[in-house]
């Protein structure tokens, strides 16, 4: 295993993901130039409730749904599955 550090500034945004079996939703941080997502402790029993929560502490970080949305796609696709 490797170790990987944070950039100085890193640009990141919160995510949902979906938690195997369960039907429930981890809030995750997907950040520009990482290898992997980097998971939270909060969690969301809806698709809806995640993205909301999402949306709120995107909203903080100057991204709106359409934006952090394509933000977490583009690293998602560069770093492959999670």
């Amino acid at each position: 295993m490797t170790v990987q550090a944070l950039p100085d500034n890193p640009d990141y945004v919160f995510c949902p993901e979906e938690l195997p079996g369960d039907g429930m939703y981890r809030v995750v941080i997907a950040v520009d130039g990482l290898d992997k997502v980097i998971p939270t402790t909060l969690i969301a029993l809806t698709l809806d409730n995640a993205l909301n929560l999402c949306d709120g502490m995107n909203r903080r970080l100057g991204h709106d749904r359409d934006s952090w949305i394509a933000f977490a796609a583009r690293v998602r696709k560069a770093t492959g599955p999670h």
